[in-house]
């Protein structure tokens, strides 16, 4: 790819970022409309149910897609699902040309769309970089090839390595920079997920809080397996809340999930993962959270859960907010268990995007099983 057809595809992602808040379950797509080397028509997808990006741009063309070029940042859908096929209004617009970023992930599309194209006389070519589309949409991608969602951990920490002092409290480790940085990457996910000791300790709202995007809350998730919340917690006074927990098998507790239900709280049970152990396969839960079109889950919890998907190996990346603060003594974000085994382990995780977000300082760390070909 050219440079100038490199600034076409560039614009198409800067267009897809304008939905990040807002396209789920569908994934971020931007779409740009080029003929004689400039731009006539541009779309991005913003909510599920509305036109695609590829429609949007076609819109704002109008007669000059005959015999353009399209730029998109995915490729186009070709089955009817909540709105038509893109590539139906593709080739009744006359494009003569199409370049996409990348495959899409859906089994339902998945190359037939390029196919479709390809087979009406449309030229049709892939960019090999498939590292934008999927950071815009890793969640969409792993759902789509795994079945589950993309988990990120969300840690806010001290410079000696603590989440909270050892009673539990814990504001504020991070600046109002740091703060608001998080509340951006809640935004942009399908649901938050906590358990319920923290619910009982901090009594969270769990909302965003960011002027316009805070119109969309993410699902509030809540990890309670035996039943200990109180319906009277701010996390149910707003958004939609699912509480998980053990099926029941007493009349104490059928009470109590139907006096939640009452009070329009979704409730799960799931089993219990053996005899005598009082905990539910997180990995079950992330599973039905998929089928519900999950993409995206922030755990934002406290060092029983985040652990539990550690040992379980359901956590993608963990989002961490370092902050220059020292206190001495506290609770750590995983639970010290078998330090030497794996100190002697090879590293499964890597840093990517050091950014100093006010006085703290920001990285992500990923699973390295990213890193191979096979998942892209």
């Amino acid at each position: 790819m050219n440079r100038l057809n490199c600034v076409f595809m560039d614009r198409a992602f800067e267009l897809a970022k304008k939905g990040l808040y807002t396209t789920m379950p569908n994934p971020r797509v931007g779409c740009v409309i080029v003929k004689d080397g400039k731009i006539v028509g541009e779309g991005y997808h913003r909510w599920t149910g509305q036109d695609h990006a590829e429609v949007i741009a076609i819109k704002s063309a109008g007669e000059k897609a005959r015999d353009s070029s399209m730029y998109i940042s995915l490729e186009p859908c070709s089955f009817r699902g909540k709105t038509g096929p893109c590539t139906k209004e593709i080739l009744r617009s006359g494009i003569k040309e199409v370049i996409v970023a990348s495959k899409d992930p859906n089994p339902r599309v998945a190359g037939k769309g390029l196919a479709e194209l390809k087979k009406a006389g449309v030229s049709v070519s892939m960019r090999k970089d498939f590292t934008q589309s999927f950071e815009l949409n890793p969640g969409f991608f792993k759902r789509m090839r795994t079945g589950l969602p993309w988990v990120r951990v969300k840690i806010a920490k001290s410079l000696d390595g603590y989440i909270s002092l050892k009673s539990g409290e814990s504001k504020w480790i991070t600046g109002t920079e740091a703060r608001e940085d998080g509340h951006r990457w809640r935004a942009r996910s399908c649901c938050i997920l906590t358990g319920s000791q923290t619910i009982c300790k901090d009594n969270p709202l769990l909302t965003v809080r960011l002027g316009d995007e805070s119109s969309r809350n993410p699902i509030k998730v809540i990890v309670d397996p035996n039943l200990i919340c109180n319906t009277d917690s701010n996390v149910f006074a707003e958004g939609k809340t699912i509480l998980v927990t053990l099926n029941a098998k007493d009349s104490i507790k059928f009470d109590k999930i139907n006096s939640m239900k009452d009070k329009n709280i979704d409730v799960i049970q799931l089993p219990c993962v053996g005899p005598g152990v009082t905990r539910f396969s997180l990995k079950l839960l992330l599973t039905k959270l998929a089928k519900q079109e999950c993409n995206e889950v922030q755990v934002e919890a406290g060092p029983g859960l985040v652990t539990s998907l550690f040992k379980e190996k359901l956590i993608d990346e963990f989002l961490i907010y370092q902050s220059p603060k020292i206190l001495g003594k506290g609770l750590s974000f995983i639970d010290k268990a078998n330090e030497r085994e794996l100190l002697k382990r090879k590293s499964e995780w890597s840093f990517i995007g050091p950014s100093m977000i006010g006085d703290d300082l920001r990285v992500v760390l990923r699973n390295n099983k990213y890193d191979n070909p096979s998942f892209k």
